[in-house]
């Protein structure tokens, strides 16, 4: 009987793990050319500066988002959204602000 109460602790611990393990294996580069997105266990995606609009915190939602790290949503010109499950970039730092910064500066012709 006492697993019966440990399972949805069990569950729910293994959620959160895989959820930030998932982040920490993803990355973002921004670079002139454009944003690079490499989500953990899914194929690189490439999107040309000019088609970037900006960066957005992902809405926290369901009964556990305190257990959910920090992701956002890239929105292209045309209005799709991306996901990004990394929030740092090398050259701009971390959080959407910085990230939004770099496109920024990288749109001014800054490096």
């Amino acid at each position: 009987m006492g697993w019966l109460v440990l399972l949805p602790v069990i569950l729910i611990g293994s959620a959160a793990v895989a959820s930030f393990a998932s982040v920490r294996y993803s990355s973002l580069r921004i670079t002139p050319d454009g944003v690079e997105i490499r989500n953990f266990r899914r194929p690189p995606t490439v999107v040309a500066l000019d088609r970037v609009d900006r960066f957005v915190p992902t809405e926290p939602f369901g009964a556990f988002q305190f257990l959910r790290p920090a992701t956002a949503v890239l929105v292209l010109t045309d209005g799709s959204r991306l996901t990004v499950r990394a929030v740092r970039d090398l050259e701009a730092g971390y959080g959407v602000d910085a990230l939004n910064a770099r496109v920024e500066t990288l749109r001014s012709g800054g490096h």
